[in-house]
């Protein structure tokens, strides 16, 4: 039934790749293949900055990254679950929530660059070295300093393609056959459009948020 959907952001594009080339190519290709303009579903994300609340939407979230893409729609997940977890139905202050991830995906760096700093694109956070992609490695620790209590949210791996980043890899080296393409391309619409709306466990599972001791500076 997923494979009949078409209707997905006209910015839908790939995970890494970040340059208004791509994002041309991408418009083409929803062209060609009769995609439409469609808004996400899912609930704004609210969080209090300067005592203004913000709202962001995946929407934002994904102009603010240039184009739609599965680490944004799963980043953007995780961060209501952890919110919901940590804060209930309060809109918690930007100064008190600490965020440790563990994917190098752009897409996730950007959507918490956009919560966290809400910086300019031209200053977004550095990924560091020897950091990892993989569906293994969509691993998040949100952390209230008002409360030092902290919950873990990761991504159930089977909820992510097995070959999806092994067919990314081969996309960036441009070794992809039009089979392989096909399938990429089915692989990133059904996350952005599933993930949207899925119960929270069933893309994460049940954690439990649990209080830490913390020792030297958090800014």
């Amino acid at each position: 039934m997923l494979k009949k959907i078409f209707i997905i952001p006209i910015l839908f594009c790939l995970l890494i790749c970040s340059s208004s080339l791509w994002g041309n190519e991408c418009i083409k290709c929803h062209m060609e293949r009769g995609v439409k303009d469609s808004a996400p579903t899912t609930d704004p994300i609210l969080i209090k900055k300067d005592g203004k609340t913000r709202s962001i939407s995946l929407a934002d979230a994904f102009a603010y990254h240039g184009h739609s893409c599965p680490g944004v729609t799963t980043t953007f997940r995780a961060i209501q679950y952890g919110i919901k977890l940590l804060y209930g139905s309060d809109v918690p202050e930007q100064k008190d929530l600490v965020v440790f991830s563990r994917t190098s995906t752009r897409g996730s760096r950007d959507m918490l660059d956009l919560l966290i700093i809400n910086q300019k694109v031209a200053k977004k956070t550095a990924i560091p070295e020897g950091m990892k992609s993989g569906r293994d490695n969509f691993f998040y620790t949100f952390y209230s300093k008002s409360t030092d209590t902290a919950v873990d949210i990761q991504l159930k791996p089977e909820n992510f393609p097995e070959d999806f980043f092994k067919l990314k890899k081969k996309q960036a080296a441009q070794k992809l056959s039009s089979e392989e393409w096909d399938m990429l391309h089915d692989y990133m619409k059904n996350i952005i459009l599933t993930f949207q709306t899925m119960p929270f466990e069933e893309l994460f599972g049940k954690p439990e948020p649990y209080k830490i001791i913390t020792w030297g500076e958090m800014n």
